[in-house]
C-alpha cells in the first residue's frame, strides 16, 4: 500500500466527466444503485473527490487485476462512499463504488 495516489486524479476526473465515459464494474454499479445512485449521481460524486479524500494505493486483491488501485473516502449527497479506481490498458475503471 501506498501514501500517494498511483494515478493522477486530474485524468480521471477528465476521463469520467460524463455519463456516456461511466465504466465501471458490475459490482461498483450494484453498489451505486443500493445507494440510489444513477449515472449521473456517480460522475457528479467522482467530479466532486478531491486530493483530501486520497485514502491509499493498493495492489488488486483479484488476480484477474494486475494494476495498482487508487482508494479516495468522499462524501456525497450525506453519503460517505469508497471509491476505488484502476487504470488498465484499455482504459480507466471504477472497480468500487459503495457506502464507507
Amino acid at each position: 500500500m501506498s501514501g500517494n495516489p498511483t494515478y493522477d486524479l486530474a485524468s480521471i476526473k477528465a476521463e469520467f466527466k460524463n455519463v456516456n465515459s461511466l465504466r465501471m464494474t458490475g459490482s461498483a454499479r450494484q453498489g451505486a444503485v443500493a445507494l440510489g445512485f444513477s449515472d449521473q449521481d456517480v460522475v457528479d460524486a467522482i467530479q466532486a473527490i478531491t486530493p483530501a479524500d486520497f485514502y491509499k494505493s493498493m495492489p488488486p486483491i483479484n488476480p484477474t487485476f494486475s494494476a495498482m488501485q487508487d482508494v479516495y473516502k468522499p462524501s456525497f449527497k450525506g453519503v460517505d462512499l469508497y471509491v476505488k479506481f484502476q487504470v488498465l490498458a484499455s482504459g480507466q475503471l471504477v472497480l468500487s463504488f459503495k457506502a464507507k
